[in-house]
């Protein structure tokens, strides 16, 4: 993804940061995603399951990412920063949702 023009001065490179941290979480989701799909032989559909609320979670944070960026680069500049936390709540009731699916699909086994 192509960087947004970073027309801020920030010596500690905060959005950058933060940018960063982001992707390694999208990966870390990608990458927890393809282990899910490693138990279809033994959980069947609750392996998928969970695989597929992890990529779509991991899609709906890489398109909001970019406009957290931009968002940031703004607040910097204006000097004020809003905190989003639709992205973080999302986040966490995926993990949670991921949890008793995978709760579900040990105790039936």
């Amino acid at each position: 993804m192509p960087e947004p023009d970073n027309g801020h001065v920030d010596d500690g490179l905060q959005p950058e940061r933060t940018l960063l941290a982001w992707r390694r979480t999208i990966l870390a989701m990608v990458v927890c995603s393809c282990f899910f799909l490693r138990w279809v032989p033994h959980h069947r559909w609750l392996a998928v399951v969970p695989a597929v609320l992890c990529l779509l979670a991991a899609g709906a944070a890489w398109l909001r990412l970019r406009r957290r960026y931009q968002r940031h680069v703004v607040g910097l500049r204006a000097e004020t920063i809003a905190s989003g936390v639709a992205v973080n709540l999302m986040l966490a009731v995926c993990v949670t949702a991921l949890c008793v699916v995978e709760l579900a699909a040990i105790l039936a086994w």
